[in-house]
């Protein structure tokens, strides 16, 4: 499939190193990754050495200071990564993957530097797999219903609550974790953000991998924090209080990561469409030879190609400054929106098999469902959204 291999590559964008760095990831999808993944999904989950595999090839933290551990390059390198995963043939089998660079740019721009200088370069290798834990049952976009509490117990603080949707729960070894700090009865919360380790966690228990839609060897878990006891050191940024701004300074990244991987699952997926309709015969002719089919298609490539063109804008000026609230909302909206409509014509042309799961687009489309609910639903979109009009 010829169409695949020059996915992602040629854009005006990309630097000759993103190039390279993108050969890099590539490979260790096709290598690493895809002939693995049947076994992990039985497995019920990919196994923790994949991210210091990850971390030997310099996939991990690729846009983090070298100072830090990382390789020193620009969010460019991070993004491409993403865009790599969602060009794998196995990548909707990984679900959230190796997601873990959004909590260590976390760190990076919210932490102390005893923090950064402690945790960032265990990213890089891949000896810590993270999650931020904001969401809970009664508070996904609406943060301010965050129930989970910290309460200051001298040198420590001791949290209880609960937090769900985590990727990678089952292998996560530590979190960064958003929780009250007030006295629960102030009508401004106040909260703050904490370093918070898995193992040797007294009273925290990561619950079982949640089933979901996608049927992936990714996994989601809930976390429940009973009497949980850290220390003073573990406050992100040493300061009480700032856990919100630490969380919405990659909050835009965040989006952009979600829009880059859409984005690119839908190429993938007219890619692999386009290539079957041509060997497909019904009805003594290629299903490519029907009007329908070069209709719907064309309706694809044009959607996807506008996307395209405005999500590598952003790409462009992330080099010199930051998207703001607005344009990485945008690009969330427009990138995941077309990426459902794009999966779901490509997977009606597949018939019968684009239902099994012995083709990717199965599971790309039902992992499409859920990127347009991730950091933020297409309705929060939307209202960020009209909020700049």
């Amino acid at each position: 499939m010829s169409d695949l291999a020059s996915l992602g590559f040629g854009r005006e964008v990309f630097r000759p190193d993103h190039e390279e760095f993108r050969r890099t990831a590539r490979r260790f999808f096709q290598h690493e990754v895809e002939p693995n993944v049947r076994q992990w999904e039985d497995d019920g989950h990919f196994p923790a050495e994949l991210f210091r595999e990850a971390g030997k090839y310099g996939l991990l933290c690729a846009g983090i200071p070298e100072e830090y551990g990382g390789m020193g390059g620009d969010v460019l390198h991070h993004l491409v990564m993403h865009e790599e995963q969602a060009y794998s043939l196995a990548g909707a089998s990984l679900e959230g993957g190796l997601a873990t660079d959004s909590v260590a740019y976390t760190l990076l721009l919210a932490g102390t530097e005893e923090q950064k200088r402690e945790w960032l370069p265990r990213f890089a290798t891949g000896d810590v797999i993270s999650e931020v834990a904001i969401s809970e049952p009664a508070a996904g976009s609406d943060v301010q219903g965050t129930k989970t509490h910290a309460k200051r117990d001298g040198d420590d603080f001791v949290i209880n609550g609960q937090k769900m949707w985590l990727t990678n729960g089952p292998i996560m070894t530590m979190f960064l974790l958003i929780a009250r700090t007030d006295d629960g009865t102030s009508e401004k919360p106040s909260f703050s953000m904490f370093i918070v380790p898995v193992e040797g966690a007294r009273g925290l228990t990561v619950g079982k991998r949640m089933e979901m839609m996608p049927k992936s060897c990714g996994g989601l878990s809930e976390v429940f924090f009973d009497d949980v006891r850290v220390p003073a050191s573990s406050l992100v940024g040493g300061v009480e209080g700032a856990g919100l701004s630490a969380g919405f300074k990659t909050l835009a990244l965040g989006r952009m990561v979600v829009a880059a991987r859409a984005l690119a699952a839908a190429e993938l997926g007219l890619a692999l469409t386009t290539d079957y309709v041509k060997q497909r015969q019904a009805f003594g002719q290629r299903v490519i030879d029907f009007q329908n089919t070069q209709f719907e298609l064309a309706s694809v490539k044009t959607e996807l190609t506008v996307g395209r063109a405005y999500l590598d804008s952003l790409y462009r000026k992330m080099l010199d400054s930051e998207v703001d609230a607005t344009e990485s909302a945008i690009a969330k909206l427009w990138c995941t929106e077309a990426e459902g409509r794009a999966l779901d014509r490509c997977l009606q042309l597949f018939g019968g098999f684009g239902f099994s799961d012995e083709y990717p687009i199965s599971k790309m489309y039902a992992l499409a469902r859920g990127h347009r609910i991730q950091v933020g639903t297409s309705e929060i979109m939307r209202l960020l959204i009209a909020r700049s009009l």
